[in-house]
This record gives structure tokens, sequence and C-alpha cells, in this order.
């Protein structure tokens, strides 16, 4: 059985904006969710953000593994002008 106990903590903001949410918290991520002008939700967690997901997906990761092992093997180019005469004279 999960007991979960609501602690109420009141904190000053200093002059620089901040909060110090304790020791338990460092460096772990914590999302702040702004409710409205006066509320603010705020969560322990590991986040990534919705435009970057489909980066952790199985297949993706692969490929971008397999991406850099071959930039890591192979040298690199410096094709640029070649790149940039290409488009202009598309």
């Amino acid at each position: 059985m999960m007991v979960q106990t609501n602690t109420i903590i009141i904190k000053r903001v200093g002059t620089n904006g901040q909060i110090s949410l304790g020791k338990e918290y460092a460096g772990q991520q914590i999302q702040i969710s702004k409710l409205n002008n006066k509320t603010m939700l705020i969560k322990s967690g590991s986040f990534i953000p919705d435009d970057e997901k489909w980066l952790y997906s199985r297949k993706n990761t692969a490929t971008l593994e397999n991406a850099i092992q071959w930039t890591e093997n192979n040298e690199r180019r410096d094709n640029f002008d070649e790149i940039r005469i290409a488009i202009e004279n598309d």
C-alpha cells in the first residue's frame, strides 16, 4: 500500500529570482508548469522535449549509432563550395 503525504513548504524567492528545493533534488531535472500567474506546479523526473522524442525510438537510436560510427571511421570532406555551386546552378 502506497502512503502519500502532502507537505506544504513556504519558500522565499531571492532577489535573483531563485529558490532552493533542497539537497535531495541536487542534480535532478525538474519540470515547472506555470498554471496561471499565481500558480506553479513542480515535478521531479527525467524529461525529453517533445520535438526530440523521435531520437529515442529503437530504430532511430540504431540509425544514429551507425551514423556516429561512420563519421568516426571516415575522413571529413570539405566540399561546401561544390555544394554551393551545384545549388546556384540548379
